[in-house]
């Protein structure tokens, strides 16, 4: 039964992998403003995706990316006039070089730093926890059963005390 599980769950991964590779070329073609568009953030109070922006400086800025790409220029052409004019900000994402590099790498350092704290501390948890009794090794000893009560015997203590306050509580 695992592995039919298991050949099942690759089966779908390799299916969902499949889907993904050919949804791009099935998609119909994007218009190069939209493209170029999508990428920027408007500068305004409104903080929207420039694609979808409706304010009066989105649409100005549409309506550059637009004439740029009727006169002719590159993407990276039309994107470096808007940067010029409006700041780095409208950048979607920084440019992966200098101190920008940081905002990209920063999110997996911190990621593989919280797993090594993880496992660092599971690990210490582990070994402070010590080896299990074997099975049939008798009444489970320590502070949470004092010596003479076995396991048995705190459970039937605890649901005779469940049992007696449920009578209560009916009452």
């Amino acid at each position: 039964m695992r592995r039919v599980l298991v050949a099942l769950a690759f089966t779908l991964c390799l299916a969902a992998l499949a889907v993904c590779a050919v949804s791009p070329s099935l998609a119909k073609p994007r218009d190069p403003a939209h493209a170029i568009t999508s990428d920027l953030i408007c500068p305004c109070s409104c903080g929207e995706v420039l694609s979808g922006c409706t304010c009066e400086t989105g649409k100005s800025m549409q309506a550059t990316v637009e004439n740029g790409i009727k006169a002719g220029k590159s993407k990276d052409q039309i994107v470096g006039a808007l940067v010029s004019q409006y700041g780095e900000v409208i950048r979607g994402a920084p440019k992966p070089e200098g101190f920008n590099l940081i905002v990209w790498i920063a999110p997996f350092a911190a990621t593989l730093a919280g797993f090594a704290i993880a496992f660092w501390i599971l690990t210490r948890w582990v070994k402070r926890r010590g080896p299990l009794a074997p099975a049939g090794a008798g009444p489970v000893r320590g502070p949470a059963f004092p010596a003479g009560r076995s396991l048995e015997e705190d459970l039937e203590s605890l649901r005779a005390r469940a049992e007696a306050e449920l009578r209560q509580s009916r009452r």
